[in-house]
């Protein structure tokens, strides 16, 4: 009778199988959930989703379900767009924070990275001046930390970062819905398991379990639809002052600020921190709960209203300040973080933007209220430019992108505010946006439904189409302003039209259609200079058919009225030039377009003595021709395309090097079947 009993060899094979057998389920797994891409592309940057905006890189749209299982609606990050391949004159900033710094209420045409963008550009025209903004809502210092290697790959010349107040319940957080525990060890683990598509299933099959959990009992963060996400992100409501949840939620974003500090001073990237700002003076606290020897959030409200009233502003600041701080529902940063924020500037010697003292000088005896903040603390359109405006005062006095500024180019922020891309849909949609959420819990009762649209009855188109950007899902504040469009287009209301078109193009400045809407209307509206100007805006984005043919009508009708030359010679002279260059006889054109240059420079002349002389190796007078051209033609790129290269033969690498950054502002990306580039950097 023969023993049971494996072999010594036989138990070890079987061993080795036993192990090994869950591992190759699990890759198989993996290699299937890879295959059909289970829960899509999470990458930070993405590929522009168009042919003609492929050579940039695109805040991902997805990349919000890295952080959020528990939503059915996820933030995401505005489409903004960055060159990938960085150009020699280029300047890239990425801003990072969560819903202030997204732009909430308003479209993402009124974000303070966007106002920044245009007032630093028309500064550095010479520069390609690129704000990336990567903020979503109702993130935290967990979300930021987890970007920051992604932006460090994408080479910035500097990082902002506006974020704070989500620090409890933002995913992630001690107090969220979104939470995996208050264990930082167990969330940064998940930050990297997340790159495993296994991991992802299994971290979505447990959140529908969850929300199953929650739903069947009433108490899921799903339960009611007409909820906010601010209202369906927190868990823990009550977190008092000096508590440990409290102290909890201070260390993580100390520690995660650090972090992200330590990475871009290893990686040499300046960083600018700013001050938090929220309403002390119109918002009374959510919450007031006993917190250790300090007096309620009510009692230290109604002492600040109280000094308040008695004209003693200074104290009455320090009171308010004081219950905001108690307020024990956590949805604005105490000024225990802004503490922080300084503690780190004066470690990592970045500077941290004055934000507090910017607001304060825009409200009435320095206490931050309803002039500046809408609710408890999104700033209005004023509190917008501020942000945008303190930054820029920060990185002039900082020395950032030179040491010195040319202030005969510096605007002041009221001055963009009176021309920016916003209109009056922006202020109805925003204004029904704060409606709605005031109509929900913290601002009422939380078992209560929101009954804030039920009386409101829209007056004008501009309420209407707000309600429906509010309510569908599909439908955009920039949908809306492109429906606004067409409807001031029907009413033959053509510069109104043109305004909507502007501020959609300043919300999504890729999308070709907007251009072509706003030139439509210019047009129409027979203001031809600016339709000029946005033809050559859109040009740094793409071309389309009716661009095109726009750009050449108007290049016709200029040529046609430009005034007769005093001399009829020069007419006889310029037709015999073209008619030689167009048999090609380029040498024999020569002396006729010199005589036609004595007479009258133009662009044409100066741009072909140019090019021919480029092509006989006369160099010196090439150059000089052809900067004559793009002197009177500035927006010529084949002309600018040819002074580089007679820059470089002649060797003189300052300004082929200037020559290329202001083509590069022209058309960032342009094919270079001369490779330019590469012969500029190879000058010595």
């Amino acid at each position: 009778m023969q023993s049971s009993e494996l072999s010594p060899k036989r138990q070890k094979l079987f061993t080795f199988f036993l192990i090994i057998t869950p591992v190759i389920i699990l890759v198989l797994i993996e290699g299937v959930l890879r295959i059909i891409n289970y829960g899509g592309d999470q990458s930070l940057f993405v590929t522009g989703p168009e042919k003609q905006i492929s050579h940039y890189w695109m805040c991902n749209q997805n990349v919000g379900s890295r952080y959020f299982f528990m939503q059915k609606t996820r933030p995401n990050p505005p489409k903004d767009l960055f060159l990938k391949r960085k150009p020699a004159n280029g300047y890239r900033i990425f801003v990072m924070g969560g819903s202030t710094t997204a732009g909430f209420p308003y479209g993402y045409n009124l974000m303070f990275p966007r106002i920044l963008n245009f007032m630093l550009s028309d500064v550095f025209p010479d520069r390609y001046i690129e704000v990336v903004n990567t903020a979503m809502s109702a993130v935290n210092s967990y979300t930021l930390y987890d970007l920051t290697d992604e932006i460090l790959a994408k080479q910035p010349d500097a990082i902002l970062i506006y974020a704070g107040h989500n620090e409890y319940y933002g995913a992630l957080g001690v107090g969220s819905a979104e939470s995996l525990g208050r264990n930082p060890a167990i969330i940064y683990a998940y930050l990297k398991l997340r790159r495993y598509k296994t991991f992802l299933l299994v971290r979505d099959i447990v959140g529908a379990i969850r929300k199953g959990v929650g739903k069947a009992t009433g108490r899921g963060s799903e339960t009611d639809p007409t909820n906010t996400l601010m209202a369906r992100i927190v868990a823990e409501q009550t977190i008092p002052y000096k508590s440990e949840l409290y102290e909890l939620g201070l260390r993580q974003y100390e520690h995660n600020l650090r972090m992200i500090l330590e990475k871009a001073q290893k990686n040499g990237v300046p960083v600018i921190l700013s001050e938090l700002v929220s309403n002390i003076k119109d918002q009374p606290p959510f919450i007031s709960a006993p917190a250790d020897t300090f007096p309620t959030a009510a009692k230290a409200w109604q002492i600040g209203k109280q000094l308040q009233a008695r004209g003693n502003y200074k104290d009455a600041g320090t009171a308010l300040t004081l219950a905001k701080d108690l307020d024990a529902l956590r949805f604005r940063a105490t000024e225990e973080m802004n503490e922080v924020i300084h503690k780190l500037g004066e470690e990592f010697h970045v500077p941290v933007a004055p934000m507090k003292a910017a607001f304060e000088r825009q409200c009435e005896n320095g206490l931050i209220g309803h002039e500046i903040i809408l609710e408890h603390l999104h700033p209005n359109m004023k509190g917008y430019f501020t942000m945008a405006g303190t930054f820029f005062e920060t990185m002039q006095k900082n020395n950032f992108i030179a040491k010195e500024w040319d202030a005969a180019r510096i605007h002041p922020v009221d001055y963009y505010a009176k021309t920016w891309g916003v209109t009056e849909l922006d202020t109805a949609a925003a204004a029904l946006s704060i409606r709605y959420l005031k109509g929900g819990w913290p601002f009422q009762p939380r078992n209560l439904p929101n009954h804030s649209l039920e009386n409101f009855r829209p007056t004008t188109k501009a309420e209407s189409l707000s309600v429906r950007v509010l309510v569908d899902k599909h439908f955009s504040i920039v949908v809306a302003h492109v429906d606004m469009a067409e409807y001031f287009e029907k009413k033959k209301q053509y510069d109104k039209a043109f305004e909507e078109y502007k501020a959609a193009w300043y919300a999504i400045p890729f999308e070709m259609e907007f251009y072509e809407g706003a030139v439509r209307n210019l047009l129409k509206a027979k203001r031809i200079r600016e339709a000029q100007q946005v033809l050559a805006l859109a040009s740094r984005y793409g071309r389309t058919p009716y661009l095109d043919k726009v750009k050449k009508r108007l290049a016709q009708a200029h040529e046609k009225a430009a005034p007769p030359p005093a001399d009829k010679a020069y007419a006889d002279l310029l037709n015999k030039a073209r008619e030689l260059l167009g048999q090609k006889k380029y040498d024999e054109a020569l002396p006729w377009l010199a005589r036609a240059h004595r007479i009258k420079e133009s662009h044409f002349t100066g741009k072909w003595i140019g090019l021919i002389n480029l092509k006989n190796k006369n160099l010196g007078v090439a150059a000089a021709f052809l900067q004559k051209a793009v002197e009177l033609s500035p927006d010529d790129f084949e002309s600018w395309y040819n002074l580089c290269n007679a820059y470089i033969y002649l060797g003189e690498k300052e300004k082929a090097q200037q020559t290329l950054a202001h083509m590069e502002t022209l058309r960032p990306h342009f094919n270079d079947p001369q490779d330019l580039r590469g012969r500029v950097e190879r000058l010595r």
